[in-house]
């Protein structure tokens, strides 16, 4: 490790020369201005600790070769070292000299800093690494550097000072830079907001839309089949009766067309019904009755059934297999048989010859069934077209099997009224398997459209997921979130309240623990095995607390619930933290950058005034939560601020805190005494850069909860 250059304290001299030494020595190396500043800064604050505090200073400055390149600073000195060093690199040691402050801010400044007191003296060690632009460095560069340092003539201390202002001059010009840059982007981020919000509102409007455009088509279909079904049962009963020869006898030929007659009408009155039960579907109309069954019980019916189907086709054979051990199932039998039943008839019509199988197995609380076919198989680009209404696939044998194009959207609508899914696999030419899964046992009607029409989480705001049947006590929970940071979701049934913890996660949920007349519980144990972590209040009319901590619940709540209550639990288990109201009032631009970047946190909305008048016009608007004033303003002073709010009912009481860099006088500081306002030192706060006094002083005031408190980086 070469050592550059070598230089004693003896003097205030010496300490300004060391200062200039480590800024050239820092340009040489190649550092950039910000640099330069920082290590020039770092190494006077310590070299001038050593000789305030101490004897025979020293500063050594040498180069790191082996990778990562850097300049090390050592400072050594043979003083009383520092018996409360573990307290000052802590930040809990408040001096009245200055003594602790330096040592914090040289550690910012640099890359590795170590400080190792004793009682015969102190060594301050600090390394800043070399710009990736900078030239590597050997030891003849070194050399070179070195005899150029003794070149150049060390400048007066007039010098340094005079480059000290112009270097604080230029920080200050930088920060100003920052701030206007701060301002043209709040500009475009609020223009942004704005096209955000008029984006959303045409969304909206487009939702309410198609919404509209989908009831106006369930009802047409609903209507127009009802309509259909009458004459449709007359013309079939005609022609029954026509072939029953009630009427007399039929030629051949008559007979011939009275059963084309017969069979066109039984393909439209297939269509009417597929088509009310796609309207019932979509517009929540049609009710699920779970039962008890076997899937054994099931297949033998189906083969009942479909027995006509095989009467003239010899050359497809159809097989039923269900896993031995398969439980009952607790579901609505008819609508399991009717998806079966059109899955199992397509792949009859599409399968010229082979087997067509049915099968069944359970898998975990879901059973799976499955219809596959060795038949004509479905090109992999037409896998959604058959899911869709009135869509047909072009092949062979359609001109013989012309359908509808219902069927299959309707099994699938089935599926999800069920709680489950449906899709399929097929190869062309080679067959096609459907497959749908269903719970074992019916939790509900998980209607995908009913779920969608709850609202998304939004950005800002924390979603609360509120699962209550009473309607009274939904709209209450509601008032009472709508004005806090959470967003209130509301379902109405458990349905509901799956089908939206399907697509989003709340960051809690309030569940009534009888919802439609039957215990919450299944869903409470499910959302808990999916998201342990969630938060989840239980409430009821009856005290059910130890069977709700005992089925997950994290707290429990007696109705009826008080808002107080309701918000305080919600933040107990979120840490969410009410966002609250700060104004800075100092007519110092800069200072009150430096306050609202230390304070900067999602719970705090910050505020400021340039002037006292605007303070009190602020002030009688809407008050605050709490203000930071500064005393020194050129229209109003901040006593008379105090004064005059002190004096209004609203602010009364309001906490306020003195920033300032006055120095008190004894009247002064009885006044501030007299108004319950205390002091923060602007000279504090700079020296630590730290935002710990200022989030005191709101803990104090009950401005922030110990639950953030205790997250805040200070």
């Amino acid at each position: 490790m070469p050592i550059i250059t070598v230089m004693a304290l003896r003097g205030e001299r010496d300490v300004v020369q060391v200062r200039q030494r480590a800024r050239e020595l820092s340009a040489l190396l190649g550092f950039d201005n910000q640099d330069q500043i920082r290590i020039a800064t770092a190494t006077s604050e310590m070299a001038r600790n050593a000789f305030r505090y101490a004897r025979n200073g020293k500063v050594e400055f040498s180069a790191v070769l082996d990778l990562p390149q850097s300049l090390k600073v050592c400072v050594t000195d043979s003083g009383p070292g520092i018996s409360n060093l573990e307290e000052i690199l802590e930040g809990r040691y408040r001096s009245q000299t200055g003594l602790g402050m330096g040592i914090i801010g040289t550690k910012r400044l640099m890359d590795e800093f170590s400080i190792d007191a004793q009682a015969g003296g102190t060594t301050v060690q600090m390394q800043k690494y070399l710009p990736a632009h900078a030239e590597k460095l050997t030891s003849h560069s070194i050399q070179q550097i070195t005899d150029r340092l003794l070149r150049k003539e060390v400048d007066s201390p007039y010098e340094e000072v005079e480059r000290q202002n112009q270097e604080l001059l230029k920080t200050l010009q930088e920060l100003r830079t920052r701030q206007e840059e701060l301002t043209l982007l709040n500009r475009e981020l609020e223009d942004t907001n704005r096209g955000v919000v008029a984006l959303y509102a045409e969304l909206d409007e487009r939702a309410d839309y198609l919404r509209r455009a989908s009831e106006l088509k369930t009802k047409f279909l609903s209507n127009v089949s009802h309509e259909f079904r009458t004459p449709l049962n007359s013309i079939i009963s005609l022609a029954r009766l026509l072939l029953g020869r009630i009427e007399g006898e039929l030629t051949q030929e008559q007979e011939r067309q009275v059963q084309y007659i017969e069979s066109s009408a039984r393909d439209l009155q297939e269509m009417v019904n597929d088509l009310l039960d796609l309207a019932k579907v979509e517009a929540g109309k049609i009710k699920i009755r779970p039962k008890s069954f076997e899937v054994h019980e099931l297949f033998s019916a189906l083969k009942g059934m479909l027995k006509p189907l095989l009467a003239g086709n010899t050359s497809v054979e159809l097989i039923f297999e269900a896993a031995p051990d398969m439980q009952p199932l607790f579901t609505d039998e008819g609508k399991v048989s009717q998806i079966l039943r059109n899955l199992i008839s397509n792949a009859l019509k599409f399968t010229p010859n082979g087997r067509v199988t049915v099968s069944a197995e359970q898998i975990d609380r879901n059973v799976r069934f499955t219809v596959g076919d060795t038949g004509i198989g479905i090109a992999p680009e037409h896998f959604e077209t058959v899911f869709m209404e009135f869509s047909q696939v072009e092949n062979p044998l359609q001109e013989r099997h012309r359908g509808t194009g219902l069927g299959l959207p309707l099994c699938r609508n089935l599926a999800a009224l069920l709680g489950g899914r449906l899709w399929l696999e097929s190869e062309l030419g080679k067959g096609s398997s459907f497959y749908t899964e269903i719970p074992a046992v019916y939790a509900g009607e998980l209607s995908s459209r009913e779920a969608a029409s709850l609202p998304a989480p939004e950005f800002h705001r924390a979603p609360i997921l509120i699962v209550e049947d009473d309607p009274e006590t939904a709209r209450q929970f509601e008032a009472f979130l709508r004005h806090s940071e959470f967003q209130p979701i509301t379902a109405s049934n458990i349905a509901q309240g799956e089908g939206w913890v399907a697509r989003h996660t709340p960051d809690a949920i309030i569940l009534d623990i009888i919802i439609e007349d039957e215990p919450s519980w299944r869903f409470l144990e499910d959302v808990k095995a999916k998201l342990p972590t969630l938060p989840i209040i239980s409430t009821s009319v009856f005290d059910e607390k130890l069977t709700a901590m005992a089925k997950g619940a994290n707290t429990f709540l007696l109705k009826p619930v008080s808002k107080d209550t309701l918000l305080e639990e919600l933040r107990r288990l979120t840490a969410q933290v009410s966002p609250r109201r700060l104004l800075i009032v100092d007519d110092n631009e800069v200072s009150r950058y430096i306050v609202r970047e230390l304070l900067d946190r999602p719970w705090l909305n910050i505020e400021e005034a340039n002037n006292g008048t605007e303070a009190i016009r602020i002030l009688g608007e809407i008050p605050p939560d709490a203000m930071i004033l500064d005393l020194l303003m050129p229209d109003m002073n901040g006593l008379e601020v105090l004064k005059r709010l002190r004096q209004q009912p609203s602010t009364k009481h309001l906490p306020v805190v003195v920033y300032t860099s006055k120095a008190l006088s004894e009247s002064e500081k009885e006044a501030l005494e007299r108004f319950g306002t205390s002091v923060i030192k602007k000279e504090d706060v700079s020296n630590r850069l730290s935002a710990k006094p200022f989030l005191d002083w709101l803990h104090q005031a009950g401005i922030v909860p110990e639950e953030a408190a205790s997250k805040q980086n200070v």
